[in-house]
């Protein structure tokens, strides 16, 4: 009978659980902003389903398959709002409920599940600067600030992790120009993290155009840590304090229906990452504009 030594069951065990950490992520594009904003007294209320999947992973820098042939999935119910204070200051807050699902990965017979709300953010973005050039094209300057913290008690790490349990301070820095129906917008920004995370500094680029009552726009996202351990490193601390770092590319599309009710639709892939999963995933919404 094959027998494994005890550092080898712990090693695996460890990894186990690791992969079982990978969903650990802020909810897709939370924090992400561009530079537009809601008119005065003005907003939007949104309801969208997003599904999302992997059976690889980074560990650390080099991609593997998940153990035992299995794949993770999840799918997440989110409800966003947004609310123009003035027309320069529009807040919006973003609340998924999460159901993370486990195929095969621990026992090839069993699946586990984890549902939870995740993390609310909360984010203010105030226009300090907008410049008109000759042309017709605008360059739009914005500053935002925010919250993102746990909004349920979800286990950390859990037997399928949904979140890293961690309270966040948001900041960010806009740019946008627009010219007749085209935009272009970039954020930089910095994640003050607390307990072991490590900071990151999510970049985020959106370039889009409207065609009549329709918007189409092209995604770039980049995740860098600031620190933080790779999975099964000799210097591996805790999971919500994995270097997570990935580079995703996507495009989404908005149609407007009537005066109050638009529809939208986004997909994604994951071009590179660290210590996270090589996911991909689509969303679609519903949005009531007041």
């Amino acid at each position: 009978m094959e027998t494994h030594p005890p550092q080898a069951r712990r090693a695996k065990k460890l990894l186990l659980v690791a992969v079982a950490a990978l969903w650990a992520l802020p909810s897709q594009a939370s924090g992400d902003i561009n530079g537009f904003l809601r008119e005065k007294r003005h907003g939007d209320v949104a309801f969208s389903f997003s599904d999302e999947s992997f059976d690889r992973f980074w560990l650390g820098s080099t991609k593997v398959d998940v153990p035992n042939g299995g794949d993770f999935k999840t799918r997440s119910l989110s409800l966003w709002v947004a609310y123009g204070i003035t027309d320069n200051l529009t807040v919006t807050a973003d609340l998924p409920y999460v159901d993370a699902e486990s195929n095969k990965t621990f026992d090839p017979n069993k699946d586990l599940e984890n549902e939870h709300l995740q993390d609310l953010t909360i984010l203010g973005k105030y226009r300090f600067a907008s410049i008109g050039s000759t042309g017709g094209a605008k360059h739009e300057f914005l500053g935002g600030f925010g919250i993102r913290t746990i909004a349920s008690n979800y286990d950390v790490p859990g037997p399928v992790d949904i979140g890293d349990g961690t309270a966040d301070w948001l900041f960010r820095f806009v740019y946008q120009l627009t010219y007749k129906r085209f935009y272009f917008s970039q954020q930089a920004g910095f994640d003050l993290r607390s307990g072991a995370a490590p900071n990151g500094f999510p970049f985020y680029t959106e370039a889009g155009w409207t065609q009549g009552p329709a918007t189409y726009s092209a995604l770039y996202s980049r995740l860098d840590a600031r620190g933080g351990t790779d999975i099964g490193a000799p210097n591996f601390l805790t999971f919500p304090g994995n270097k997570k770092e990935y580079q995703r590319l996507g495009g989404k599309a908005f149609v407007r229906l009537t005066d109050v009710i638009g529809v939208s639709g986004m997909a994604y892939t994951t071009l590179t990452g660290r210590n996270v999963g090589d996911s991909s995933g689509f969303s679609v919404g519903i949005d009531f504009r007041y």
